[in-house]
């Protein structure tokens, strides 16, 4: 017998000596190497540029886990868990010997399990790798939480068990905690919100804030108790932390800029981001929030005109990071489409590419004064005859380069695009980052100068911010900076690699032209949306059939881009780039230009000023009226006088000659070129080849051609009334006396020679009447009336 018993207890010790050499083995083995991967448990955080949280995409476990910025352990996190969950964690060897005596005399008294006296190391072993709650299944854990102390420092230890610790409504870790719980850093929370996170690390879902909050503020408080009596705080911070407010956040998920991390997600592979967990986005949340809520408020106002949505990009130019982005009105708006992305979306841009084609033109020679031909076009297409409107519906004859911009007449557009040629003008396009643009320029024609290709808004804010920057394209930054899972800082790749379009001195020129208030009003009238405080280069953009339009701007600072429309592609009424982006623009680029001291855009230093004739463009004459003052790039500035303005005899009349006796009196002649007098006559503008004056009474008495007796005008809505005149065209003979025009209030409006006016527009029947100064009797009526 008792060798029977001296066999077993030798085989029993034999047993456990190899259990402990196998135990011995195990946790000397080195860690697997992929033990500690964050791959498939960390999931992505994204911050704006002051770190505030826009959103967390969950991991591969269908939660939220977000590292520890670079792998910092904040003093109160440490404190708090270590009361709540391992106040021996500094001393024991990853198990803690007191703690399992202890809970097996609780388990015993209790007649069941009440305490398991997990060290933190253990519930690290638990998540990293996961065994049954058996028996066994405890040995295990404990000899990997042996095997990991022996391998790893303790802060290393903690560290991992901070990220991952499971903290409630799918989260993971205390730094992505702390930001769905209280939208902070962990680095920044109170004693108190770190003693709640502690807490809850005993049971989660029981001590849900949300759903328990007495329950998970009364743990609180026995943690932060537990924090007093082991040092980590004095009894009075203790009770201070206990009554301070948690400033919860909203128990709904933190989704801020969602065009813009939707975006991002879908491109971090592209940008060389692919193991990024942290994220930095370039957002100013302060603007964001104000242009957010521009977008809605301006969306609401013009409902009535069908706008359903509208998109802003903000851009600072120095550095190319995208402050603001706003995709639509409302993102969860299902039924406008709301999560279509307006800064992405390919649309129409209209006249806001007409710059970057005149800019070529600029290039090629072409001055602010050049005279384009603004009369009726016939321009033969694929699909047949192409005849340009302008959105006023008029012809204007020849108009400066600088007005035509300006005012965005649409036909001397296209034959700027005519002239250059559809592959130029394309190629031109195409550089300065147009990269939606991708067919061939047959498939586009002249017309591209309208716009009849879709862009995004994104490549136009790029653009534009190209001409800011003189002509130069640069790649525009959506993030700041990124981390991997292990806190180190990644490199961004860049969209593109910077380029030059436009020479730097014909950007100039035409960054003078954009920010030409003047220049703008025959268009748009002296006050419009685009009068700004400050000096501004913009342009306005109307697609076809009224379904987008646009507004793209920029000072020396910053870049504003505006969208207004439709995602399903139905017309807008009554609304314009000028009367539907443009106010949105102005209250955008006023915001984005808060607090900045703009530099002006334009050195006119640069230039060569001279005295011109505003018909023509060429050095003003001694017949010239009206002669302006007009900037040139050196050597572009014109040799010839005006040809359109002479000083001819007046035939039958003598006066006193210039050297003091008996001459030929001399009368001022217009003659506008062939290739104006059809628009001239139908205008009503005495213009003809330079030659004898008509004389006096050849039967052709005064009146008017408009308004003819009974026309009929229609104001459009949404345009405003200045924008709208009603312009005066008089016929006379040669001689005729100085006229004027007398409205029925009582007004007069004098008549230059060139027998043309403009009068406010009020709706009712109107009466004018046509006088010679100083005459005792009206010459013509014209009655109209204007609805």
């Amino acid at each position: 017998m008792r060798r029977a018993l001296r066999i077993a207890l030798l085989g029993a010790a034999e047993g456990a000596l190899v259990c402990v050499v196998m135990a011995a083995g195990f946790v000397a083995l080195p860690l697997p190497g992929d033990l500690l991967r964050r791959d498939e448990f960390v999931s992505i955080s994204f911050t704006d540029r002051e770190g505030g949280i826009l959103r967390e995409l969950r991991s591969s476990e269908d939660g939220r886990a977000t590292p520890l910025p670079g792998g910092r352990v904040p003093p109160l996190v440490r404190a708090a868990f270590l009361a709540a969950e391992d106040r021996r964690f500094d001393r024991h060897p990853g198990v803690d010997p007191l703690a399992l005596g202890r809970a097996a005399l609780q388990n015993l008294r209790a007649g069941r399990v009440v305490s398991g006296a997990s060290t933190l190391t253990q519930q690290l072993a638990r998540r990293l790798v996961p065994r049954p709650r058996t028996f066994v299944g405890k040995m295990g854990e404990a000899l990997w939480a042996i095997r990991l102390h022996l391998h790893l420092p303790r802060e290393a230890i903690l560290r991992e068990y901070l990220d991952r610790v499971p903290l409630g409504n799918s989260t993971f870790g205390v730094e992505a905690a702390a930001q769905l719980y209280f939208g902070r850093t962990a680095e920044r929370l109170s004693a108190g919100q770190a003693a709640l996170l502690a807490g809850m690390a005993k049971s989660p879902a029981r001590l849900d804030p949300y759903r328990h909050d007495a329950r998970s503020k009364a743990r609180m408080r026995a943690v932060l108790a537990r924090m007093a009596e082991l040092g980590a705080l004095s009894e009075e911070q203790a009770a201070v932390a206990a009554e301070t407010p948690l400033d919860l956040v909203p128990a709904s998920a933190v989704f801020e800029s969602p065009h813009l991390i939707a975006a991002l997600s879908g491109r971090l592979p592209a940008m060389g981001l692919g193991r990024a967990v942290r994220i930095q986005t370039t957002i100013d949340p302060a603007l964001q929030a104000d242009v957010e809520a521009m977008v809605r408020d301006e969306v609401a106002a013009l409902a009535g005109h069908n706008v359903g949505q509208a998109a802003v990009v903000v851009v600072d130019n120095a550095s190319g990071e995208v402050l603001a982005y706003v995709g639509s009105a409302d993102f969860l708006d299902e039924e406008r489409q709301g999560q279509n992305d307006g800064v992405r979306a390919l649309r129409q841009p209209g006249s806001a590419l007409k710059p970057f084609v005149y800019g070529r033109a600029l290039a090629d020679g072409k001055t602010a004064a050049s005279v384009l031909s603004d009369v009726e076009v016939h321009l033969a297409t694929p699909s047949g005859d192409y005849v340009p409107k302008n959105y006023d519906r008029r012809t204007h004859g020849p108009v400066r380069l600088r007005t035509a911009l300006a005012s965005s007449y649409n036909v001397p557009a296209i034959r700027i695009a005519d002239e250059l040629g559809p592959d130029r003008a394309l190629a031109t396009l195409r550089a300065a980052g147009f990269d939606s643009l991708t067919g061939d320029p047959s498939h586009y024609g002249v017309g591209i100068v309208l716009g009849n290709g879709d862009v995004t808004l994104r490549e136009l804010a790029r653009a534009y911010r190209g001409l800011a920057l003189g002509g130069v394209l640069r790649p525009l930054a959506d993030v700041r900076r990124a981390w991997d899972a292990e806190g180190r800082a990644l490199p961004v790749e860049r969209e593109l690699e910077e380029r030059r379009f436009l020479p730097a001195p014909a950007v100039e020129l035409l960054t003078d032209i954009l920010e030409d208030e003047g220049a703008r009003s025959p268009g748009f009238g002296l006050d419009n949306a685009l009068r700004l405080p400050f000096k501004v280069a913009a342009k306005t953009g109307t697609s076809r059939a009224y379904v987008d339009n646009w507004t793209a701007g920029y000072t020396a600072e910053r870049t504003v881009a505006v969208w207004v429309g439709n995602f399903d592609g139905k017309p807008m009424r009554g609304v314009s780039g000028i009367t539907g982006a443009g106010p949105l623009f102005r209250r955008a680029m006023i915001r984005a230009m808060r607090g900045i001291h703009p530099s002006p855009l334009v050195d006119r230093s640069h230039f060569v000023v001279e005295t011109i004739c505003p018909l023509s463009g060429k050095r003003a004459g001694p017949a010239c009226e009206g002669a302006i003052h007009e900037v040139f790039l050196p050597g572009t500035e014109p040799g010839e006088t005006c040809p359109m303005h002479r000083l001819v005899p007046d035939e039958g009349r003598v006066g006193r000659a210039a050297g003091g006796g008996e001459g030929e009196r001399m009368r001022p002649a217009l003659d506008v070129g062939p290739g104006f007098y059809g628009w001239a006559h139908a205008e009503g503008i005495a213009s003809a080849p330079l030659g004898p004056a008509r004389p006096a009474g050849d039967g052709t008495g005064p009146r008017f051609l408009l308004p003819a007796d009974g026309d009929e005008y229609l104001l459009e809505t949404g345009i405003p009334l200045e924008s709208q005149a009603i312009p005066i065209r008089v016929v006379a003979p040669a001689g005729q006396a100085e006229l004027e025009v007398r409205l029925d209030d009582g007004s007069v409006v004098p008549l230059p020679s060139s027998f043309t006016a403009r009068i406010p527009a009020e709706r009712g029947r109107r009466r004018l009447e046509l006088w010679a100064r100083g005459g005792d009797a009206p010459l013509a009526v014209s009655r109209f009336v204007v609805r």
